[in-house]
């Protein structure tokens, strides 16, 4: 140094100006390269400003984009409905639109129609008056005639709804194809419409972006037309390539608009404004229809550097001190500490060469040592699929010892060929690691040959990286065996129990409508009850009096009228007994009886009835065999009967009525006795089922039935743990059957705390 001191003082280059001199210009160098590092720092925080400005521009468009997406679903949905061209008169299709209607109702979404395939407005949400009005005329709707299925058209913007406050609509149209009578071919039957408008779309998604403290997003489309504009509001509709002069009070050009239109600029960058104050812009474009829309996120460039513009001076300030500072205590430090550095620096290699290779030691063992107890199986393949280091676990899996396995080739360890994984042969998958360096995750790989049972792996192939080159290929692995078999029994015992789950929901659901028919009938029979009491007591002063007039009376009118009148107290008496035995049976005289002497006696008494015609064929198929039971003989004939009369009034042109009885286990395994009534009459429609046995229910015609036979008829069965099931068929016939449990003594009631 001293040396090289002596040299540059014989030269004469140590004078105070060349120092002073060759000072400033180190000086200058360090400000020149603070600048630079500050615009670079500028640079790089609006560049990334202006990706968070694209994310923001981006995440508007997909929002955009998934609103019109979720508005074509939905009106997809509306067009395959099966009675959509009824939309004016089928209630149910009318509700589902406008649940759907309302679904996706918002200030975006002005309204949804429905026409017809000749332009006839069948439904419109938002002005029903136009129902019935043509639109066969309009662009949009001559387009939407030449759609195919699946297929949607979004039109350009105009004002379809006719309303002024909101002229920049635009709809789109999903056709309805549906086939005609009697063939298998869709045609064009119409189309639904949701009329949409930009100024509720760029209101909902753009207003509320806000981009640093002034900045903003707008939005024009594929054809240069300004969609929206926050703070130049009157420049909206107009187009950039047929500008005028009031465009460029913002503008000094339309450049890296086209170039965005054109698709020739980034998706971010810079342009300059009329003031000169430069702005950041980035965009995002999506498609909509035949076109695209532009979001545009915007932000004034000094907004973004302004903090840091005003620490550009402060930190070039500390620069020039902390070098002045450093060169000094540097330059001191130097002089002092360069004879011990030199010193302690040959030390100091020498012990940490040492330290180095006691690490290295230290390192291997205790790799060795992890790898060796790890449960997880480890294996490390050279380029050539030879085994280089194995783990016990390992060796345990492929039951071979250690020593075995170093240097042999993978595949000559399994016995079995190793099937391929996803398609993909696991040589493949080996040289693919080894190629391009990729990693694979294995799941539940199954491996045959190693032990008497399959065994499940998941394995981890993964690369040997080398100083950044692949050196060999890294396979972990776990058995999950267990796992596999004990998921594979809890799916057999899940579908299992959800089919018994299945099926005592079904009986609990037989089991609580049957409670409920029982609870209404009891409460009708408590109101019968009543309603006979009440009855009963004028009726019997009513029939003594006609009785009294009748044999009082001289004249042939007045005799036939009170033979009348004391006909229909009769009936009206019939009535009420009929209700009081419905709601109080009276005594049952329970005991043994054969049911099939109880139905020839019920057959032969109304064989006196004038309804069984000679045109009514009768069919008797008693079983012999059937065993006695205990039941009222009298309410068990009142059933048979009731249910004989109402088939002979179902067939008032004749027919077959068959009669049978029978004897088995019912579906719950109970020893019952069957009876059937089967008519070849008028039948009952299937939405009555579940009405015919409510008491005064009747479908006779006035005066022909009380609607309590069938009532009275199923409490009987009811109270003697029978049941009565009907099946029938418009113009058929209908069957009746009754079953009766076959007992030999009373039944035991359990009895309740």
């Amino acid at each position: 140094m001293s040396r090289l001191l002596r040299t540059l003082k014989e030269y004469g280059l140590l004078t105070p100006a060349r120092i002073i001199f060759l000072f400033l210009v180190i000086l200058s160098l360090i400000i020149i390269l603070g600048q630079f590092f500050h615009q670079s720092l500028q640079d790089a925080m609006a560049e990334q400003f202006n990706k968070q400005q694209l994310l923001l521009a981006q995440q508007v468009a997909i929002n955009v984009e998934g609103f019109l997406d979720h508005v074509y679903k939905d009106i997809s949905i509306i067009s395959r409905l099966p009675d959509i061209l009824r939309v004016g008169r089928s209630p149910q299709a009318r509700s589902v639109v406008q649940g759907i209607h309302y679904h996706v109702e918002s200030d975006v979404l002005v309204t949804l129609q429905v026409v017809d395939r000749i332009g006839t407005i069948l439904y419109d949400s938002g002005n029903p008056i136009r129902e019935g009005a043509s639109v066969a005329d309009t662009k949009y709707f001559q387009r939407a005639t030449t759609l195919r299925r699946n297929e949607h058209l979004v039109t350009d913007l105009m004002n379809i709804t006719g309303d002024r406050s909101d002229p920049k609509q635009f709809a789109m149209a999903v056709p309805i194809f549906q086939t005609m009578a009697g063939s298998e071919e869709f045609r064009f039957s119409g189309a639904v419409l949701a009329v949409l408008s930009v100024n509720g779309i760029t209101q909902k998604y753009l207003l509320p972006i806000k981009s640093g403290t002034r900045g903003y997003a707008w939005m024009m489309d594929s054809d240069g037309t300004l969609l929206y504009h926050p703070t130049q509001p009157q420049m909206v509709g107009k187009n950039l390539f047929q500008t005028d002069r009031s465009c460029f009070q913002c503008h000094r050009s339309f450049n890296a608009e086209q170039r965005m239109i054109e698709g020739k600029a980034e998706t971010f960058g810079y342009y300059e404004a009329p003031g000169g104050e430069n702005k950041l812009a980035a965009y995002y474009k999506f498609p909509v229809g035949v076109r695209s829309w532009f979001v545009v996120v915007t932000a004034p460039y000094s907004d973004v550097i302004a903090l840091m513009s005003r620490s550009r001076f402060l930190y070039s300030s500390l620069i020039i001190s902390v070098f002045i500072v450093t060169l000094a205590a540097a330059g001191v430090l130097i002089i002092i500490n360069r004879q011990k550095i030199m010193a302690e620096e040959k030390a100091t290699h020498l012990e940490s060469q040492r330290r180095l290779e006691q690490e290295i030691i230290v390192a291997k063992n205790y790799l060795e040592n992890i790898i060796e107890n790890t449960k997880t199986n480890l294996m490390v393949l050279d380029r050539d699929l030879n085994v280089k280091t194995v783990n016990t676990a390992q060796a345990v899996t492929l039951g071979r010892p250690k020593e075995d396995i170093i240097g042999r080739h993978f595949f000559s360890f399994f016995p079995d060929n190793l099937r391929p994984y996803d398609g993909i042969p696991i040589e493949t998958l080996l040289h693919k690691t080894l190629s391009a360096g990729n990693s694979f995750d294995v799941k539940e790989y199954q491996v045959t040959g190693l032990q008497r049972e399959p065994i499940y792996l998941d394995m981890i192939v993964s690369p040997l990286l080398i100083g950044g080159k692949v050196d060999g290929i890294v396979i972990t692995s776990s058995d999950v065996t267990k796992r596999v078999l004990l998921e594979e029994a809890l799916k057999k015992y899940t579908t299992e129990l959800e089919d018994r789950v299945a099926r005592e929901v079904e009986q609990h659901r037989r089991l609580e409508q049957q409670v409920i028919h029982s609870e209404k009938l009891a409460a009708l029979g408590r109101l019968a009850a009543g309603v006979a009491h009440e009855i009963g007591n004028p009726l019997t002063s009513i029939s003594t009096f006609a009785q009294l007039l009748r044999e009082m009376a001289t004249d042939e009118f007045a005799q036939s009228s009170l033979d009348i009148i004391n006909t229909h107290i009769q009936r009206i008496t019939e009535i009420v007994r009929q209700m009081s035995a419905f709601s109080r049976p009276g005594e049952a005289n329970i005991k043994l009886h054969q049911v099939n002497d109880i139905l020839s006696a019920a057959l032969d008494l109304m064989r006196l009835d004038k309804r069984m015609k000679s045109t009514i064929e009768i069919t008797v198929d008693l079983d012999p065999g059937l065993p006695k039971t205990l039941i009222d003989e009298g309410q068990i004939a009142q059933v048979f009967i009731n249910i004989i009369l109402n088939a002979l009034d179902a067939m008032p042109n004749g027919g077959r009525f068959t009669i049978r009885s029978s004897h088995g286990l019912n579906e719950d395994g109970l020893d019952v006795i069957s009876c059937s009534f089967s008519d070849t009459g008028i039948g009952i429609p299937e939405g009555d089922f579940a009405k015919i046995f409510d008491p005064f229910y009747t479908t006779k015609e006035a005066g022909k039935g009380t609607g309590l036979g069938l009532s009275v008829s199923y409490n009987i069965v009811k109270r003697f743990k029978g049941d009565i099931k009907v099946a029938s068929q418009l113009g058929k016939g209908t069957t009746f059957t009754i079953t009766l449990p076959v007992l030999t003594e009373p039944r035991k009631e359990p009895s309740h705390g």
